[in-house]
């Protein structure tokens, strides 16, 4: 089944964010490259439990993408110097579209609500870099990803068969009254609404 897909558009405004106390965002480092590697591998190892090693992993999601540069694209959410939280933010090539790439927090952070940083910090570096929009895939068991996402003002888009009847269920998951669905290339596709809307009417 195709992921979910969303799109934040860079003309809109984003709101300046202040990290809490003791966090710091940082890079990948080639000097740091099997610690970084293998925080980078706690933050996500929820999404990608395959039996692979690290490093494979690692190059198999960042190394092997030739639009990434890892010491200016991958990012760190630190906290007191400890690696937490990694996201990913890189430009697909010659179509200028940016993209929001493996997004995860240690285990032992979750639930205080970090994410949303992550997800500023790669907003805020593609609009920087004149990105249109920036493009994830994410998945409806990600729950609290998802409603993360649509916080941050991002939008579904519909590209794949069955994808408005399943975005009309996240909205009533969120009770979420209504939202834009836009089309792959970012043109408007329509409004749509969650599932208990249309029961009541």
């Amino acid at each position: 089944m195709a992921q979910l897909k969303m799109y934040w558009f860079t003309d809109n405004p984003l709101e300046d964010l202040v990290l809490p106390e003791g966090y710091s965002f940082s890079h990948y480092s080639e000097k740091n490259r099997e610690t970084d590697i293998r925080d980078w591998n706690e933050c996500i190892k929820t999404w990608d439990e395959s039996e692979i090693t690290d490093e494979q992993r690692f190059t198999n999601e960042i190394f092997n993408f030739k639009d990434i540069v890892p010491e200016e694209d991958v990012w760190f959410l630190d906290y007191k110097g400890e690696h937490v939280g990694t996201a990913t933010s890189f430009i697909f090539g010659e179509s200028g579209i940016g993209d929001m790439h493996w997004v995860g927090i240690k285990e032992s952070f979750r639930g205080k609500g970090l994410a949303k940083y992550l997800s500023w910090i790669v907003q805020k570096t593609l609009k920087e870099r004149g990105a249109p929009f920036v493009s994830l895939t994410t998945n409806e068991w990600r729950v609290s990803a998802v409603k993360s996402y649509l916080t941050a003002g991002f939008l579904p888009v519909e590209y794949d068969e069955g994808m408005q009847e399943r975005w009309e269920k996240v909205l009533d998951t969120y009770n979420i009254e209504k939202i834009q669905m836009v089309n792959e290339d970012g043109t408007p596709f329509k409004i749509i609404y969650r599932n208990a809307h249309k029961e009541e009417e």
